[in-house]
């Protein structure tokens, strides 16, 4: 999977969690009967809090954002495709690769 892709997804993870988490605070926060139109849950003429919802709300909050933090981490690292290394590509000849040629050639003349 490409770095771009998992940026995507961790973001993605990461957004969600946050929004659970919001989800969580704002069953604990607001009583049954005055809950937001958004959240879902809405009943009347019963008093008190959601506190399930809210638990699993901040419990799936979290580990969304665990995660995030774990497929982040894995963007973070070199990926190796083909079992090559993760170095820096060359621009050209390195100066140990250099012949005798190459270097009696450093005007750009061509031998015949």
């Amino acid at each position: 999977m490409s770095n771009t892709a998992r940026w995507v997804i961790c973001v993605v993870l990461a957004v969600l969690g946050v929004i659970a988490l919001i989800y969580a605070v704002i069953y604990l926060s607001v009583g049954i009967h005055s809950l937001p139109g958004f959240v879902p849950g809405k009943k009347v003429g019963i008093n008190g809090h959601y506190h399930k919802r809210a638990a699993l709300s901040g419990v799936i909050g979290i580990v969304l954002l665990a995660i995030a933090i774990f497929v982040g981490m894995g963007a973070r690292r070199p990926s190796t495709v083909g079992g090559g290394s993760a170095s820096q590509p060359s621009t050209g000849p390195s100066p140990e690769s250099a012949t005798s040629e190459d270097v009696g050639n450093e005007g750009g003349a061509t031998r015949s």
